[in-house]
C-alpha cells in the first residue's frame, strides 16, 4: 500500500512504516478507539518502548496516515490530468480520485472525523499540528481551480463537506456522494466568472479574510 517509486528506504523509514501499516489494519478491523499502542506494537512485532519511539501516540498515527494519504491523492490527481485539461475537468478528478483513494477506509474516517471542529485536537484538520496538511490540500484545490486566492480555499472547505457525507454514504459505491461532487464542481466552475466582476470585489475580500485563518503564518524572508 505505501509503496512507492523512490530511493531504498532507511531502516527507520522501514520500520516507520511497518508500524503505520499494522496500525491502519487494526484500525480497519478493530476501530481506531478499541485499538491500543500495544496492539499496534505486538502486530509490528516490536516491544512497545520501541512503538513508541517512532509513533508517541495513536495520533501521531493518524498524522502519519494522513500524510500518506495527501502525498498519494497529489500523485494521483497529478498523473490523472492531462496538461491541457480545463478547470472543471481537473477538479473532478481531484474530488474522485479521492474518493477512490478512501473508499475502503470510510469507518477510519468517520472515527478520526470525529474530531473535525475541535481545532485544539490534535486530529483536527483545523489544527496547528495539521497546518502543512491543509496548506497542501488547500493548494492542491487552488491548482486545479486555477485560482489560489479564492476558489483554492473555498473548495477545501467544501470538500470537508462532501467527504463528511462521503463516510456516511450507503449508496451503491457512495453514487449519491459521487453525485454531490458533481453539483459542487458544476457550481465551482459556474462562480469563477462572478467573482471575477467589479461588482465581487466586497465578497472577493471577505474571501480573503476567511482564507487568511485557515493558512498557516508565512515566516517572513529576510
Amino acid at each position: 500500500m505505501f509503496k512507492t517509486s523512490a530511493p531504498p528506504e532507511s531502516k527507520g523509514d522501514s520500520t516507520r512504516r511497518l508500524i503505520l501499516s499494522s496500525a491502519l489494519a487494526l484500525f480497519r478491523r478493530k476501530g481506531f478507539d478499541r485499538t491500543t499502542m500495544r496492539d499496534i506494537a505486538s502486530a509490528s512485532g516490536m516491544s512497545l518502548g520501541a512503538a513508541y519511539h517512532y509513533f508517541p501516540s495513536k495520533d501521531s498515527l493518524a498524522l502519519a496516515y494522513g500524510e500518506w494519504m495527501q502525498g498519494e491523492h497529489e500523485r494521483r490527481y497529478r498523473a490523472a490530468c492531462s496538461p491541457d485539461s480545463d478547470p472543471k475537468t481537473r477538479l473532478t478528478i481531484l474530488f474522485e480520485t479521492k474518493l477512490d483513494l478512501l473508499r475502503d477506509d470510510r469507518k477510519l474516517l468517520a472515527a478520526l472525523f470525529g474530531n473535525l471542529a475541535d481545532a485544539s485536537h490534535p486530529r483536527s484538520v483545523f489544527s496547528r499540528r495539521s497546518a502543512d496538511l491543509r496548506e497542501r490540500s488547500i493548494a492542491l484545490f487552488a491548482e486545479a481551480a486555477g485560482d489560489p486566492d479564492l476558489l483554492g480555499p473555498l473548495l477545501w472547505l467544501a470538500h470537508l463537506g462532501v467527504f463528511l457525507h462521503f463516510v456516511h454514504d450507503d449508496s451503491r459505491k457512495q453514487s449519491r456522494t459521487r453525485k454531490l461532487v458533481g453539483v459542487v464542481v458544476d457550481l465551482a466552475a459556474g462562480a469563477a466568472p462572478l467573482l471575477a466582476l467589479p461588482a465581487a470585489a466586497g465578497l472577493r475580500r471577505r474571501i480573503l479574510e476567511l482564507s487568511s485563518g485557515l493558512r498557516p503564518a508565512r515566516r517572513s524572508r529576510r
